[in-house]
């Protein structure tokens, strides 16, 4: 099936987003993270880790995500976890009226799943990642960003 992340879900991760400003997603003192950052290591080793890899590097099954996330905003990054991929096809791609590559696209979907490929599913319905999504992202940006170290991240005390 495919769907579309819900308006809500999206006007509350680009609020989230506007409110960071042009700031880095996460913040490391002395090799400990940020609550959130710290939070979005644990998500991802709860959910992403199977397929993407334990250090997000990936996998046979999923690529890296270090890689990707140089090329995502979060609020892509947000989409792409929240929804399942959507099959998009330009008009210009198609010819205007030509539905040929939109029922090809479609139709590899269904062999995959035929297949028994692992695709990436949607995980807007899961209370455990859908409201952590910027913390994963947090995570992911550090590792990809360098400046965060494969392995566990030492977590900051709290600040007032």
């Amino acid at each position: 099936m495919i769907r579309a992340v819900s308006l809500g879900v999206v006007v509350a991760i680009t609020s989230s987003i506007a409110a960071a400003g042009e700031n880095l997603p996460y913040e490391i003192e002395d090799g400990r993270v940020d609550e959130s950052t710290y939070l979005g290591w644990r998500i991802y080793h709860s959910t992403c880790h199977g397929c993407h890899g334990v250090d997000a590097t990936g996998t046979s099954v999923a690529p890296s995500l270090v890689e990707k996330i140089r090329n995502l905003s979060a609020r892509d990054f947000s989409v792409k976890v929240l929804s399942r991929y959507r099959i998009t096809v330009s008009e210009r791609a198609t010819g205007g009226d030509d539905k040929t590559e939109l029922r090809d696209a479609f139709l590899e979907q269904v062999l995959r799943r035929e297949r028994g490929e692992i695709l990436m599913p949607g995980w807007e319905a899961d209370r455990n990642v859908k409201p952590h999504v910027l913390d994963i992202y947090a995570y992911l940006r550090a590792r990809a960003d360098g400046a965060l170290a494969p392995g566990r991240p030492e977590k900051t005390l709290h600040r007032e």
